[in-house]
């Protein structure tokens, strides 16, 4: 017996490659000539793109729906940048299989329309998929989530189902070292399709016996995995990628169909609101001093380059402001020593990356930019660093206000140790548009 699985993961709401992928499936998959099923391995939504903010990510379940998707897991997108409520309808109208073992609500029970696991019996082959999602702790813990291990997590789940399946599928959206531990530690399992880390096999990886699976980023590929099985037992399998390049075109038209989602006035008057990199802009300015007044803090930090288009006399629409500030990126409130606070301050001063292009960390501009301090300051020549007018005293505490990428260790690495409070669900862009209408 043979089957095929076809798999996507980490496509970020970029629906018109997905469409393209959408469209092979449905002119190749019926011509198979044995069974198949399609299965995601999440971060489909993104709400960089203004159809999926618009419907909170129900216009990317209902092309799922489209694409006769068979079984879905979130990643990290959708786990993290959706408010509790809207993950729990999220796939209300879902006519596939949503599974995550991982992620639970304080009461221990799972989202709602969500499986801990599933098992599929194929002319009599029955085959548990089991998925899992990375363990961004802090960041679910503020959306009222309890995340758990995911190693043990998959373990339980073998264990439960014991003798009810024959053939082991995993779904991770942990990374792919995690899927490297899994395949020495978890022999068993027969095919990991990975994600997260948006790497991907051409022809697959076989490490330990299991075959890994991936494919890549923004719908860059489908996934396709063939399983030949033999009394219960699979002897033979492989995986191979369809490039984007060689898939269906097709004629979409999300950019429009998300303008008029987002198409309310915000503001009553027009505005002129200039955005640059190298300096302090109006707009870049606001930004900060909204992010200060919503962390209530002693002063902020921020990058130009969050501010990724500027608008001049121009009434702005939701639309305009998701534009200006695309971002899935949250504030934080970080709490540190006088000390630690003047390290920040002054490895600010240096502008390291003001002309770099930055990607990842919920990042969704193009340049980083240059630090732009709020109710902070330093004299370069004495190297001394204040809040609020006051020179910082190293052994008080102080209160920073910024952003969530800071905290990842790659811009301000000893901001990974301290202790953050993470402010969800609301986006740079939800703080920004209050402060526009208190103006």
């Amino acid at each position: 017996m043979r089957i095929t699985i076809y798999h996507t993961n980490d496509i970020h709401s970029h629906l018109h490659e997905y469409q393209r992928i959408a469209r092979y499936m449905a002119d190749y998959r019926s011509l198979l000539g044995h069974p198949s099923l399609y299965i995601d391995i999440g971060d489909h939504v993104d709400l960089s793109l203004p159809v999926t903010e618009g419907t909170m990510g129900k216009r990317n379940v209902a092309l799922l729906n489209d694409a006769d998707c068979d079984i879905a897991t979130i990643g990290n997108n959708e786990g993290m940048t959706l408010s509790h409520e809207a993950l729990q309808t999220l796939y209300s109208d879902a006519n596939f299989t949503v599974t995550c073992a991982n992620v639970f609500d304080d009461k221990g029970a799972l989202p709602e329309n969500f499986v801990s696991s599933i098992i599929k019996n194929i002319d009599g082959v029955r085959l548990l998929f089991v998925a899992v999602t990375a363990p961004f702790t802090p960041f679910y813990r503020a959306l009222d989530w309890v995340v758990t291990d995911p190693f043990e997590a998959i373990k339980a789940e073998i264990v439960s189902h014991k003798n009810e399946y024959d053939v082991l599928l995993v779904m991770s959206h942990v990374g792919i070292f995690f899927d490297e531990m899994l395949c020495e530690k978890l022999p068993e399992i027969d095919v990991i399709f990975g994600a997260h880390t948006h790497h991907y096999f051409e022809k697959g990886q076989i490490e330990n016996g299991v075959l890994m699976a991936a494919a890549g980023k923004y719908g860059d590929f489908l996934g396709e995995v063939t399983l030949d099985i033999e009394d219960g037992q699979v002897i033979h399998k492989c995986a191979r990628l369809h490039a984007l390049a060689t898939l269906p075109e097709v004629e979409t038209d999300f950019d429009s169909e998300g303008r008029a989602l987002l198409n309310e006035p915000v503001i009553a008057k027009p505005m002129t609101l200039d955005s640059a990199t190298h300096c302090i802009t109006k707009v870049s300015y606001l930004l900060a001093e909204s992010i200060y007044e919503f962390t209530e803090a002693d002063c902020t930090i921020i990058n130009a380059g969050l501010v990724v288009k500027g608008y001049r006399h121009k009434q702005l629409t939701e639309y305009d402001i998701h534009q200006m500030l695309p971002h899935p990126i949250n504030t934080v409130r970080v709490k540190l020593s006088g000390r630690k606070l003047k390290e920040i301050i002054l490895l600010a001063s240096q502008n390291e990356y003001i002309h770099q292009h930055a990607q990842g960390l919920g990042f969704r501009g193009d340049i980083f930019g240059g630090y732009i301090l709020y109710e902070a300051g330093y004299i370069a020549s004495s190297q001394r660093c204040f809040v609020k007018g006051r020179e910082i005293i190293d052994e008080e505490t102080y209160t920073l206000g910024t952003v969530d990428m800071y905290t990842f260790g790659r811009y301000f690495p000893l901001l990974k140790d301290e202790a953050v409070s993470y402010l969800m669900p609301e986006f740079l862009r939800d703080i920004f548009k209050e402060k526009l209408l208190r103006l």
